[in-house]
């Protein structure tokens, strides 16, 4: 870093391509200056320095105008007034503007999640088969839908559904099973029982047995059958829950 690209504060420089990143905490606000690029992969899960982040080591009120937050404020606010407890949480839970190419990454890495997610929930009720990643890709295209980066999967899954409809047969049914494994083979079939769909309920017997209510996608029920009967040859007991 050097003195003649920015101004100096809280014992850093505070370069030309810094941006605010805020968070509202009642009717105060909080913001830092950051590097852009490695807030943003900070965000996205990347194991960064927080000093390497941060271009200033200070907490504003008004970052532009330079107007601090007292240490007392902050304080109340986060529980610490120390720069390297607060800045995380501001970091990852505050806004700041993306550049396009940012915004664009996370919608696609969003897209691709509700892709995979509705590929494994969902299926075609004219066939009760699921419909295949890119089938699912093609109709977002076609429906226009517009994923936001910002909201989760699980709270844009019934609009995308919705609009999906309109271009595809699809449904969200479910089974209910009462699984119990032997065992000698609980292990494997817990694991596989748990990857095929939600363990409701479940009890261990003192034998070593396990006995669980799963929840799966419909079309799923036949693939664990055969894949449960293979394993325990036989040994297990599956009744479906009304």
């Amino acid at each position: 870093m050097s003195g003649g690209s920015g101004r100096k504060t809280g014992d850093k420089w505070i370069e030309l391509d810094a941006v605010v990143v805020g968070i509202q905490k009642g009717h105060l606000r909080f913001e830092l200056f950051v590097d852009p690029n490695l807030a943003f992969e900070y965000r996205r899960g990347e194991e960064i320095p927080i000093e390497d982040i941060l271009k200033s080591y200070e907490i504003y009120e008004d970052a532009k105008r330079g107007e601090r937050a007292t240490d007392t404020l902050v304080k109340d606010a986060f529980g610490s007034d120390e720069i390297f407890d607060v800045a995380p949480v501001i970091i990852k839970q505050g806004e700041f503007r993306l550049t396009h190419e940012q915004r664009e990454q996370l919608i696609a890495e969003k897209t691709e999640l509700i892709i995979d997610n509705i590929s494994r929930r969902a299926m075609n009720p004219q066939t009760s088969h699921p419909h295949p990643p890119d089938r699912i890709r093609q109709a977002l295209a076609e429906a226009k839908v517009r994923i936001d980066p910002f909201i989760s999967v699980d709270e844009q899954i019934p609009t995308v559904v919705k609009a999906l409809r309109v271009i595809i047969p699809i449904s969200f049914e479910s089974a209910k099973l009462q699984i119990t494994l032997p065992a000698s083979f609980s292990g494997k079939g817990y694991n596989m029982v748990a990857t095929a769909g939600v363990i409701k309920s479940e009890s261990w017997g003192q034998d070593g047995s396990w006995t669980g209510l799963v929840e799966i996608p419909a079309q799923k029920r036949q693939e664990l059958y055969d894949e449960l009967n293979k394993l325990t040859k036989g040994q297990i007991r599956i009744e479906v829950v009304r």
